[in-house]
């Protein structure tokens, strides 16, 4: 539990936004759309077009070789995200956003006109392959707040987006999938390829992502974002001729005394010497660069304010020759509390999608009764059997309320809550809800003869579960982030992704036969119970996770660390 001893310093909401590079986490969070809209949108028609592919042998497997379309793009995002997160920390993060965003456009063009099977599967599997953007936005968004008061509102965009894209994803598969068209000229499209138009329309979307992404994304690097970039310039010009805004002062735009490659700092500078002139009207477009300049008596040359040069240096300073290394051993990048951080990330991926896949099912499967009597063939506590007997309608009702329940999550609770408390113990908080909540799901089975009464129950059940999945989520992403080196950050967070998208392919095949089999023997409980055994071990996990903000003084005060230095490789300069 969450104790007064684990509370922040009280910071209001106003307080926490101040300075917020909004600009950039926008458009991060744009990029980051793409990717749950490109991968739900095929959910509500992959089981017509599996069957228009006469791939299976009866209609009972049609959803067999569906699941192998949905997973096989998990399954190829486990094999390459990790190599796109080194080639992140190699070449820059927004080449690696680029690319994933061209391969899904392609990808998502390959499979709407996808007339077998096996080019479906080879579309998502390019899909998978081919996107790293995960890893690399979350790297991004670390790196675009190096303040932690920033870090909360920032890290909670990712799963803002991605149930907002699970939400219009959907909406366009649904609705313009099929071969029935009000507009004419549409019609000889949809007779021909029944499910190329929603795939077209994401693909546009995508490549809107893409021109935002080339010409207003910034390089967060630390090495690269010094690197002049043409496409930003081309950017700066738009937004200034087109919108009206203030130029824009680059740190290739500046002089040469603040370049890298020479010295951003000159020794003989104090706090009130300003590092550098820039001319009248420019501006620092920086998150706590909004003092505008005093001007001097000409209008000619002005210095950057104390606090514009403070900015300058905490975006575009080097960072120490130890931070510059690139080679890393494996013990380098895989210290014990981030390879904790990395397994609490594996299961909190692994339980969240067997729970997706498989609490419909068991909403849906019929009521088991006593032939003879009509009484409920389930007796406490071991022998459960059957589901709820819910109909479609009242189990999407159940996903679409928890769904919109996590957004709220997101929105609201998250930010409170890391205003007020520590990560780390909300982290542990959330974690330790989930054993006893997949403990009590097949004990429903007693609440089914009072259906109202069953709806709220699982409603609840539900709900909660949402919840803590939405913050445990951002928290074990904030302790990851704050933990690693910052020169290996994006190779670190590439492997992260790439052990999630293996959570997510291995959870349904391994529980799909554990819910089969327990069916199978009247124990109905074997699949949930497994599952709140897994979740268990990531609460004995949490114990070894620490963040990096407090490792310094915690490594040196422990009789048995080794070093003091461990402790320290992940914090960024400010």
């Amino acid at each position: 539990m969450m104790s007064n001893s684990h509370k922040k310093p009280k910071e209001s909401f106003f307080e926490e936004i101040k300075d917020f590079p909004w600009a950039q986490i926008s458009i991060i969070a744009v990029v980051r759309l793409a990717d749950p809209i490109a991968f739900t949108s095929l959910f509500p028609y992959v089981y017509f077009m599996v069957k228009d592919f006469h791939i299976a042998p009866t209609d009972a497997e049609i959803s067999k070789y569906a699941g192998y379309l949905s997973s096989t793009f998990a399954f190829c995002q486990f094999l390459t995200c990790y190599q796109w997160g080194r080639f992140g920390d190699k070449y820059g993060r927004k080449p690696v956003l680029i690319i994933g965003l061209l391969g899904t456009m392609c990808s998502l063009i390959v499979f709407g006109f996808s007339k077998t099977y096996w080019q479906a599967l080879v579309a998502r599997s390019v899909l998978g392959l081919l996107n790293g953007n995960v890893a690399i936005a979350r790297t991004m968004i670390g790196e675009v707040t190096p303040q932690k008061k920033h870090q909360a509102l920032a890290f909670s965009t990712m799963p803002l987006f991605f149930q907002i894209g699970g939400v219009i994803g959907p909406m366009i598969g649904g609705s313009l999938s099929g071969k029935d068209t009000s507009y004419e000229f549409l019609k000889p499209l949809v007779q021909s390829y029944p499910y190329a138009l929603p795939n077209i329309i994401i693909a546009v979307l995508v490549f809107t992502s893409v021109m935002i992404c080339v010409f207003f994304l910034e390089e967060s690097h630390w090495k690269f974002k010094y690197r002049r970039d043409y496409f930003v310039d081309a950017g700066d010009l738009l937004k200034t001729y087109v919108f009206g805004a203030k130029p824009t002062v680059r740190p290739w735009h500046v002089h040469s005394t603040a370049m890298i490659g020479g010295d951003v700092f000159s020794q003989s500078s104090t706090e009130q010497t300003p590092l550098m002139k820039f001319q009248a009207g420019d501006r620092v477009d920086n998150d706590s660069s909004n003092t505008s300049s005093s001007s001097s008596a000409n209008n000619n040359d002005v210095f950057l304010t104390e606090r514009q040069s403070e900015s300058l240096v905490r975006t575009y300073a080097p960072l120490t020759p130890e931070e510059q290394e690139d080679q890393a051993t494996l013990k380098d990048l895989l210290p014990n509390h981030i390879f904790y951080g990395i397994v609490c990330n594996f299961i909190m991926a692994l339980h969240a999608t067997v729970n997706k896949e498989f609490l419909p099912i068991f909403l849906a499967q019929d009521i088991s009764r006593d032939p003879t009597t009509g009484k409920l063939n389930s007796h406490f506590p071991f022998d459960l059997k059957g589901g709820m007997s819910f109909g479609a309608q009242d189990t999407g009702r159940i996903l679409s309320l928890t769904g919109a329940f996590g957004i709220v999550a997101v929105i609201l609770i998250f930010p409170y809550v890391n205003r007020h408390y520590e990560t780390l113990p909300i982290y542990k908080t959330m974690v330790s809800v989930f054993p006893v909540s997949y403990a009590l799901t097949p004990f429903l089975v007693f609440a089914a003869d009072w259906k109202t009464l069953a709806m709220y129950l699982t409603y609840a059940l539900n709900c909660i579960r949402m919840v803590c999945t939405s913050l445990a989520n951002q928290q074990i992403t904030m302790i990851i982030h704050n933990s690693a080196p910052a020169k290996h950050r994006g190779t670190l967070n590439g492997a992260v992704t790439s052990v999630s998208a293996l959570a997510r392919s291995l959870g349904p095949l391994i529980w799909g036969y554990l819910f089969a089999w327990g069916e199978s023997l009247g124990k109905g409980w074997l699949g949930w119970w497994t599952l709140s055994l897994v979740t268990l071990m990531s609460v004995y996990q949490s114990r070894y996770l620490r963040e990096s903000e407090e490792d310094p003084n915690e490594v040196k005060a422990s009789p048995s660390s080794d070093s003091s230095s461990e402790g320290t490789e992940g914090s960024f300069r400010v």
